[in-house]
């Protein structure tokens, strides 16, 4: 093992990852408050606002992230006239499949919360938000936070495809290098621990969130 490849090709790599960590936190940063807005609308009480979420749903949870990202960059253009740089376009496409996947998430948190604290809360006559940020969400979070996290490590994985579309990121340098240097061993390590500490930092989130949500359940309970 000749680790040295990294004095000469680590610096080019490096470049992939603050790319790629930069596309991590932009999905996940941009897609949480509109799961959380998509998953309210699937447990709305109007039909027909349940049902075009839903369709939305099923057709981003069916569909390949990958045709999402060359939709983004391939058809907007096309459809809208909207022409995106391969950066903005694999935000765009990460986020909208993610907000989805995770709108099923935070529904089903939603409806883990007891019937009797949406009970509670109507007869106290608390205005909807007030009762949505300090009762509900605090209960519907222990179950919402470990799939939402699982979800978020397949979204740090599935960032490589952004290099289908032009995105110079960790897996497209880490390739390039591989073949500039012929050291395939010692780059794929490097880059398979550079994903295992991005994973352990997004588990290390889970399990502070699961304290924290923890207790305030605890409390309301």
């Amino acid at each position: 093992m000749d680790l040295s490849v990294w004095l000469h090709r680590g610096p080019y790599i490096l470049e992939g990852f603050w790319l790629t960590l930069a596309l991590i936190v932009s999905v996940l940063a941009i897609s949480a408050p509109l799961a959380l807005v998509a998953g309210l609308a699937l447990t709305a009480k109007n039909r027909w606002l349940r049902l075009a979420v839903a369709c939305l749903s099923w057709l981003a949870r069916g569909v390949p992230p990958l045709i999402i990202l060359f939709g983004a960059y391939y058809i907007l253009p096309i459809a809208f006239d909207w022409r995106l740089d391969p950066l903005p376009a694999a935000i765009f496409g990460f986020t909208l499949y993610n907000t989805f996947i995770c709108a099923e998430i935070v529904a089903a948190g939603l409806r883990a919360v007891p019937r009797g604290q949406h009970e509670a809360i109507a007869a106290m006559g608390l205005p909807p938000f007030r009762a949505l940020r300090r009762i509900i969400l605090p209960q519907a979070m222990t179950v919402i936070v470990p799939p939402y996290i699982s979800n978020a490590t397949d979204i740090v994985k599935s960032t490589a495809l952004a290099g289908s579309i032009g995105v110079m990121e960790l897996v497209t340098r880490a390739n390039q290098a591989i073949v500039a240097t012929n050291r395939p061993f010692e780059i794929l390590i490097g880059v398979a621990v550079i994903y295992g500490l991005i994973d352990a930092v997004l588990i290390a989130i889970q399990t502070w969130c699961e304290r924290h949500w923890g207790q305030a359940r605890r409390r309301a309970a």
